[in-house]
């Protein structure tokens, strides 16, 4: 009875360690994930900036009229420092699932998924930040024909159903706004 006592104690032990390295190793998971998006909310602080208030801060993203509205869990608002930055969206106005910046001809998309794997645990539901990388020293005439690159500050190394793709987005007047030959990296 003792053998068998003390086999049942190893094994609740080595259950234990295992445990306990699967949880350690999901804390890890979580807490780069979690610099991850607050690199990227810093970025986004930096590159489009908000009149009050920050990226890190934000709840929900609104389309109102011509303008973004950051939206703060205390209910307070802010647009963009420099509104014109804000060029395009998807999704409904209230509640976009995609929103398009653009600064010196380049391009930011932000992606919101409630559901999704990172979108689910952010306080705004952003799943992914992706950056129009530049290729060369263009033009920017001769960059919009070309194959666009991306870069995912999120979602960096994982592969993408849609790895090439062209993307249509509503522009903040109302017209047709599009990416063609989008090349994600």
């Amino acid at each position: 009875m003792n053998m068998s006592m003390i086999q049942s104690k190893q094994i609740q032990s080595n259950l234990n360690s295992l445990i306990a390295e699967e949880v350690l190793a999901v804390a890890q998971v979580n807490v780069a994930e979690h610099e991850k998006i607050a690199k990227a909310k810093q970025f986004l602080d930096r590159a489009f900036p908000l009149n009050s208030g920050s990226h890190q801060d934000v709840s929900s993203y609104v389309v109102y009229y011509q303008h973004l509205l950051a939206f703060f869990a205390d209910g307070s608002h802010s647009g963009l420092r420099q509104p014109k930055q804000f060029v395009a969206f998807n999704g409904t106005k209230d509640s976009p699932s995609a929103i398009v910046l653009q600064d010196q001809g380049c391009h930011v998309e932000l992606s919101f998924d409630r559901s999704g794997m990172i979108g689910a645990r952010d306080l705004a539901n952003l799943e992914d930040v992706q950056i129009e990388a530049p290729l060369s020293m263009e033009t920017t005439e001769a960059r919009s024909s070309a194959s666009r690159h991306w870069l995912s500050l999120l979602h960096a190394g994982m592969s993408s159903a849609n790895d090439t793709q062209d993307k249509q987005f509503t522009a903040k007047d109302g017209g047709d706004y599009s990416l063609k030959n989008i090349v994600n990296l």
